[in-house]
Order: structure tokens, then sequence, then C-alpha cells
């Protein structure tokens, strides 16, 4: 039996985090300026380049603006931000997404889904197709609600690498943590055979190249999700 090492969260990460949670909380505003670093170093306890470290990784995130000669100010991380950005919130919310960003997300994949299926359906051979009948049936067997949604990510991945199209499996990847939290809430509402039996007709509407069919099911299964909202989002 292997037993992973445990190891703290550093003092760099510690302050990130707090930063991190007066911004979400709106303690910190957007536009508002940070104290001096050797302020901020008697503040909170910690060496100037623990706090240097720590800024340097929260622009990184969108969270704050460094200008030089002038200090670091809030930003709005809408505009600054990135898909760690959204980590950081899920974070903050105890591992939720809110309901806008729950809706944000959903409207987001169901653009990728349509380009990614309409170049499956263009590119991918048959016999290829054929081959993630074993992925579809790991959702089937899936022992957990948990373990489904990692299922149906392997799914949809693999639709992305037979796409032919280089970045979306790395965008698929990009939000595999969000994706996964959605399918795996979507599983505890509705159980994991009807996981399965919507993405049984997605794959046989991609076997049979039945185009309308496996767009108006990608629609439908976002807008569904979108639909229940209330249950998704913190």
């Amino acid at each position: 039996m292997g037993f992973a090492k445990i190891s703290a969260p550093s003092l760099t990460d510690l302050f990130v985090h707090q930063i991190e949670n007066m911004i979400l909380s709106g303690e910190l505003s957007v536009g508002e300026q940070l104290p001096p670093a050797r302020e901020l170093s008697i503040k909170m306890g910690v060496s100037r380049s623990v706090i240097s470290a720590g800024l340097v990784e929260l622009e990184k995130l969108g969270f704050v603006e460094v200008r030089p000669r002038q200090g670091v100010f809030v930003c709005d991380y809408r505009r600054k931000g990135s898909v760690e950005t959204l980590i950081a919130i899920m974070r903050y919310n105890g591992g939720a997404l809110r309901q806008n960003e729950v809706r944000s997300l959903l409207e987001v994949r169901d653009a990728l889904e349509c380009l990614c299926l309409r170049q499956v359906i263009d590119r991918v051979p048959l016999a290829e197709l054929e081959g993630l009948a074993p992925l579809l049936e790991a959702i089937r067997t899936a022992a957990s609600s948990e373990e489904a949604a990692e299922r149906t990510y392997d799914f949809h991945h693999e639709l992305a690498v037979l796409s032919g199209n280089v970045l979306m499996p790395l965008l698929y990847h990009s939000f595999h943590p969000q994706g996964v939290y959605l399918w795996a809430l979507y599983c505890k509402r509705s159980g994991i055979e009807r996981l399965y039996e919507i993405k049984l007709r997605l794959y046989t509407a991609l076997l049979n190249r039945d185009r309308e069919a496996v767009f108006e099911q990608t629609h439908a299964i976002m807008n569904a999700a979108i639909g229940d909202l209330p249950f998704y989002g913190a």
C-alpha cells in the first residue's frame, strides 16, 4: 500500500488565496490599489519575497495589475483572467460554480461541442468512430457519479482528438475539472443510466452521420442543463 506525501500550502499560496478571497468577496474592489509590498509584509507577517511572488501569481490569474512606479491595482478578472481564474473562483465557492458561471460554461461548451462534432462527422472514418464504443460502455458500467463523469470526459476528449483540430483537445483538457464537476452533478440528479442513454443517442447519430440529430441532441442536453441552473449553481 502506498501513501502519498502530505505537503502544506506554501506561504505564497496562502497569500494568493487570501487576496483572491478578498477580491471575490468584494472586500477589495476593481480599481482599488493594494498597500505597498513593505506594508503588506508587515501586516501579514510574511517576507517581501512571499508578497512579490504572490503578486506575480495574482497578476497571471488576472486578479491584479502591477503598474511600474505606480503600484498594484485590483483588476476586473473577467477581462484579464483565464481558465485558472475559474478554478480559483470554484475554490472560493468550496468547489462549486455560481449560476452565472455555470450558464457561461455551458454556453461555451455548446459552441465547442458543435464545432467538434461537425468536424468529426466530416473527417472521421466509421471504423475510428466504432472504436469509441468501449469508452461509451465505461460510462454505463461506472460505479459512481464521479467515475461516470470522468468516463464522459474521456469520451468527449477522444472525439476532440479525432476531430483533427489541434486546439480542440487542449481546450477540452483545460476545462476538465469544470466539465467533470457538472457531469457528476447531472449523474447525482438524473442517474448514471440516464447519462449513458443520452451519450448513446449522440454516438448513434454520429455513426449514422445524422448531422441534424447530432446537433439537436447537443443543444437539447445543454438547454436542459441551463434549465436546471437552480440545481447546478451555487
